[in-house]
């Protein structure tokens, strides 16, 4: 299957990670998210109507990066460094401007299989507290982000539903907003990223105490003090007040 996009997409360069193939199967895409950069679809198996990819595209715009570019560099980065992450099966672009004039309504696009069970959401967080899991998920989900911010990794999207946890193992999912530094991350960067998280908990958890127990689990791992704690609470609802004036537009 993964074979056939260079004949349906001749003019892109494309990276094809692990080939499956799936000559004998019918495909039909499902729309599930449309942003103002992307698209976001299911691709599903019309006898037996299961979803088997997830495929994001990148529409089309005269003055944008090439995310997907930076997505293949921010791949070898996180394999250099040891980072679980989930892994694409395949991306294609071309440059975005290139599209734009050729008057394509994608510039390119990422392609992952599709996993049903794993990714943190509210239904996983709610098991989570009802089976007394929540504590040790929540540490382990501290220590693996203070894992990589010593590494100098900066998630920036750090929301529940962008890790997979199972068997007691994180990946991180969305790759393409990710920054690297040739340190361990500053203080500043480092409750910028704690921050989205707590947003993302007390977002989904409907309370606001999330993110002490959060700051109190970072602060076992690297020295924080009352005054951190402050600027954490104001990352925090900047970023709620944020996702607060999105859902009511």
């Amino acid at each position: 299957m993964l074979n056939a996009l260079s004949t349906f997409f001749p003019e892109y360069k494309i990276k094809i990670f692990k080939n499956i193939g799936l000559s004998d199967k019918i495909l039909f895409p499902k729309i599930i998210k449309k942003g103002k950069s992307n698209l976001n679809l299911i691709l599903i198996d019309f006898v037996k109507k299961e979803p088997l990819f997830f495929v994001k595209l990148y529409f089309a715009k005269p003055l944008t990066g090439n995310r997907l570019k930076k997505t293949l560099n921010i791949i070898e980065k996180l394999e250099t460094l040891d980072i679980s992450f989930i892994k694409p099966l395949a991306l294609f672009y071309l440059s975005p401007l290139k599209a734009y004039i050729k008057r394509k309504s994608f510039y390119g696009g990422i392609i992952y299989p599709f996993i049903k069970t794993g990714f943190i959401n509210k239904k996983k967080i709610l098991e989570f507290k009802k089976q007394k899991k929540y504590e040790k998920f929540l540490n382990k989900l501290i220590k693996f982000l203070f894992k990589l911010h010593e590494k100098g990794v900066f998630l920036r999207d750090t929301k529940l539903n962008n890790f997979w946890y199972e068997k007691n193992e994180i990946k991180i999912f969305d790759l393409d907003g990710i920054k690297f530094y040739p340190k361990s991350l500053s203080k500043k960067l480092r409750l910028k990223d704690l921050s989205t998280l707590a947003m993302s908990l007390e977002w989904v958890l409907e309370n606001k105490s999330e993110k002490s127990q959060i700051f109190d689990l970072y602060k076992n791992l690297y020295p924080l003090n009352e005054k951190d704690f402050l600027t954490f609470t104001k990352f925090v609802e900047n970023r709620y007040q944020k996702r607060l004036k999105t859902y009511q537009k």
